[in-house]
């Protein structure tokens, strides 16, 4: 993210590639005893090097792999825990998701036949709504397969989807969500062939892939991307996106074509497109954050003969949350009481905001200055909140020291080691995540100069500096919207997996989530497919922009936060809220004097939501308790004829009931 004075700008385009892929295999049973390893080691650590370990994940596709996968993750996030609750550490154990069900239609690999139409076509059901026909595209005056719809409705969520290949054709499918001014693309197969003229599969002809995208052109208006696909020539990819409606159209038009407008003969089918209602939306998200953050605890409790007691007296307070909210915090923070308490009473996770960047910690060379960064981690520290290291590098030039930009060669070379290793040898042990190379898909200013591996370099030496930190790739416009051609899902996971293959220990996903108007369709489309990885996907920079009115910042703010925290496959959310006297970077939650503005409700409401209320009752005829509570740590009270005990436990992912045993 950058500093408060430097602004996003343009990037120079930058090469990936499709065929470095890294697949979670059955490999995971060694990956799971190495971690086991860490862990045990790390048991041993002394307390100021003990730290949150991100428990090993999958995502791959392979339902064979998902069940033994999905035990694996568990034992290594009891072992964590374990860990930490012996250690005192003051990081919760967080694991990205191994579930099938993400995956059901979130295909990261091509496929040899394109799968049906989902919604058996919705509303582009053919001969209804008709066969995908030729579109002259303003842009470029080329033909491209297209469907025209007729009445979307404003309030309705619809989404999308479809399957892509080269050689053959992909499946386009379109399906709709009813949410006020909402859209949803949900998946599009696409594949390049000779001509197009079905609908829902797309097919190329002229090039091994291509990067497609589905754009919606409302009432002759301006067309905007609403999915994007790496499409190949030899098999059949799967698309997912979204798009929200700003007003209702009588028609609307949405085409394929090649991302950088070079012709390219398109061919689609199987399309489909369903709405749903806002009711139906906030249902899922409930039904989501239900099974995935929550869990069902009974308490049973017995008398020193083993005999049920009934009628005793429970108490259960939650003391700590697993999932991570927290926010962005400068050094207008320290000697600030007031703002202290602010912070701890609400958040459970920190990151700098510009204190840890290389411009901050060494204005000079060989000027190192290292004594606030110090001072923020000893506040954080003190109350027990995890922090996220931002960053090592950032690619934009821009937010280069200015005694960097000079440097060449060796002399560059040398620069960057010691950067590593003065700041990573420092603080080792204490930042729970790194972000290594900062917006490495917009810019490439140690790339030019150092070679193209000049990421998996830094990767592979922070890795060594500090291996317990879990390392992040972070960037902006990947959740945010598909119209940058640099940072769409794909390029993004094209980057990480070639970073992987090259060896790189890269084990986070970074969203920065500077959002303008949020298209929830498109977001949880891209966090579908990001979840692919199997990978922790955290936002990092979460705030609305300052175009907007107070009022509607929280009400986009509160669209955002809903959505990601009832995704499976995010571990923690961040929001860019560092308070200055002039204010904040887009988005403050309170004002200087910390009065909340209608951001700050948003997150006071929201934060007061997923805890866990103090829930009490009285033991059954069965001697037992029961309650749903988010997932943390809690406080149990038990009293019953003038004698009371209190103990602690844990409530952890997981779907079955967690059972604890009281003796009175």
């Amino acid at each position: 993210m950058a500093g408060r004075q430097v602004q996003k700008g343009t990037a120079s385009p930058k090469c990936w590639s499709l065929d470095r892929a890294v697949a979670c295999d059955r490999a995971i049973y060694i990956a799971a005893q190495l971690l086991a390893l860490i862990t045990t080691r790390s048991a041993r650590a002394r307390p100021e090097q003990r730290k949150r370990v991100s428990s090993f994940s999958c995502g791959d596709e392979d339902a064979s792999l998902s069940s033994p996968c999905r035990g694996v993750s568990r034992a290594v996030d009891a072992a964590l825990r374990q860990r930490a609750r012996r250690g005192g550490a003051s990081w919760s154990v967080l694991s990205a998701p191994c579930s099938s069900h993400l995956l059901s239609r979130s295909f990261s690999r091509c496929r040899g036949q394109p799968e049906p139409a989902l919604y058996n076509g919705g509303i582009l059901k053919f001969g209804t709504s008709g066969d995908p026909d030729g579109y002259r595209t303003t842009e470029t005056g080329v033909f491209s397969p297209a469907f025209v719809v007729y009445n979307l409705n404003k309030t309705t969520m619809y989404t999308f989807s479809c399957e892509l290949d080269l050689p053959c054709p992909p499946t386009f499918q379109f399906t709709s969500i009813p949410l006020p001014s909402l859209f949803v693309c949900d998946a599009m197969h696409v594949s390049f062939n000779n001509f197009w003229r079905r609908a829902g599969w797309v097919k190329l002809e002229g090039a091994s892939s291509a990067l497609i995208t589905a754009r919606l052109a409302p009432d002759n208006s301006g067309a905007r991307c609403i999915a994007t696909v790496l499409a190949r020539s030899d098999c059949w990819a799967f698309v997912k996106g979204g798009f929200v409606l700003d007003w209702p159209t009588q028609t609307s038009v949405i085409f394929f074509q090649n991302a950088d407008k070079t012709p390219m003969k398109i061919t689609v089918a199987s399309g489909s497109l369903q709405p749903f209602t806002t009711d139906q939306w906030a249902m899922h998200q409930q039904d989501t954050i239900r099974k995935r953050r929550k869990r069902v605890a009974t308490i049973h409790v017995a008398d020193p003969q083993g005999s049920r007691v009934v009628g005793a007296s429970v108490s259960v307070q939650q003391t700590t949350k697993d999932f991570p909210i927290g926010s962005a915090i400068a050094n207008t923070i320290l000697g600030n009481q007031a703002y202290q308490q602010w912070f701890v009473d609400r958040f459970n996770a920190a990151v700098f905001e510009d204190e840890l960047k290389w411009y901050s910690t060494e204005p000079m060379s060989g000027l190192l200055r290292f004594d606030v960064p110090d001072q923020m981690l000893a506040f954080v520290r003190s109350h027990r909140v995890m922090v996220r290291g931002h960053n090592i590098f950032w690619e934009n030039q821009d937010a280069t020291p200015r005694w960097v930009k000079n440097l060449t060669g060796d002399d560059l070379r040398s620069a960057v080691n010691t950067r590593i290793q003065s700041l990573m040898t420092r603080y080792r042990g204490e930042f729970a995540h790194w972000d290594v190379n900062n917006e490495m898909l917009h810019y490439s200013f140690y790339e030019q100069r150092l070679g193209p591996n000049a990421s998996m370099e830094f990767f592979s030496v922070a890795q060594d500096a500090d291996p317990l930190a879990t390392l992040f790739m972070n960037e902006y416009n990947v959740i945010e919207t598909c119209d940058d051609p640099f940072s769409t899902v794909d390029t993004y996971v094209a980057k990480l997996k070639e970073l992987r293959a090259g060896g790189a220990i890269l084990e986070g996903i970074g969203l920065e989530g500077h959002f303008s108007k949020p298209n929830i369709p498109l977001m949880r489309a891209i966090l579908d497919k990001l979840a692919t990885l199997g990978l922790p996907i955290w936002f990092t920079e979460i705030d609305i922009s300052n175009k907007f009115d107070a009022q509607t910042q929280a009400v986009y703010l509160e669209q955002v936060m809903r959505e990601a925290y009832s995704h499976p496959a995010v571990s923690g959310v961040m929001l860019w809220t560092a308070l200055h006297q002039s204010g904040c970077y887009q988005m403050c939650l309170t004002d200087w004097n910390l009065k909340n503005l209608p951001t700050g409700d948003v997150v006071d409401r929201l934060l007061n939501e997923w805890r866990t209320l103090q829930a009490g009752g009285q033991t059954d005829a069965h001697g037992a308790y029961s309650f749903s509570g988010y997932l943390g740590e809690y406080v149990l009270t038990v009293s019953y004829n003038n004698r009371t005990t209190q103990s602690t436990f844990s409530l952890s992912p997981g779907d079955e009931t967690r059972h604890i045993n009281v003796q009175m």
